[in-house]
């Protein structure tokens, strides 16, 4: 699942194919119920000083997730491993944990670089009844190599995408879950490799955010290049 927009410039205009696509996520997207956020109650603004505040890109996120899962995407009883990748509140992982109560022993893994966006899953999860959640301080998914290679079922990455210089990314406070480099895709193409050898095969399914500043259907050659189908959702 990716987040689309239109691209500003006449001259980076989509494909045709990519616009059908697109037209269809779009109307997935108006007909689909909004989803049900967990609970927040245990966090204070002051939380959000230091780790990433629930906003629209969290809404569509888990938007999908509960659209994927009526639609069959995700498969209740086929998935056994889940991973959020820069997982801030935690909120994505949550509320699929709570989808997914019929999945017997599923394991639930968050990474972060940023301490306290792990300390603030966890308690989430603790939150809204959620007993079980790994969480790993880590660059990107880097220390659940190899031994998670091909074992995740689901994975959701909402990465830092906003367009910014070079050298404000790498930080492993709140900044890091906006800084995205050039094109907002420093972090994004670094993921990329990372995602290819995670998902499980062949029903591994993958959920990221993207907007128009990232080249959304540039985005696609680098996942086809690794045997993995990418389509707005």
């Amino acid at each position: 699942m990716t987040e689309w927009h239109p691209l500003p410039s006449r001259d980076l205009a989509p494909s045709p194919m990519f616009q059908e696509l697109n037209s269809k996520a779009e109307e997935r997207a108006t007909s689909c119920e909004s989803a049900s956020m967990p609970s927040l109650d245990h966090l204070k603004m002051k939380d959000y000083e230091e780790v990433y505040e629930p906003s629209d890109d969290t809404f569509l996120l888990i938007d999908g997730l509960q659209l994927a899962l009526k639609e069959g995407e995700i498969c209740i009883d086929k998935t056994h491993t889940t991973l959020e990748i820069g997982c801030g509140t935690g909120v994505p992982t949550v509320f699929l944990a709570r989808q997914l109560v019929g999945a017997a022993s599923c394991v639930h893994i968050v990474t972060d670089v940023n301490p306290r966006a792990l300390q603030v899953a966890k308690a989430t999860a603790a939150a809204n009844g959620v007993p079980s959640l790994e969480a790993i301080e880590c660059d990107l998914a880097s220390a659940l190599l190899p031994r998670w290679e091909h074992g995740v079922d689901v994975l959701i990455f909402n990465p830092p995408y906003v367009p910014t210089p070079n050298d404000e990314v790498g930080g492993n406070g709140i900044e890091a879950s906006w800084a995205g480099g050039l094109n907002g895709r420093v972090v994004i193409d670094r993921a990329i490799p990372q995602i290819a050898k995670l998902l499980s095969k062949p029903r591994g399914v993958g959920f990221m955010i993207t907007v128009d500043d990232n080249l959304p259907e540039d985005l696609q050659k680098p996942f086809h290049s690794l045997a993995l189908k990418m389509e707005p959702w």
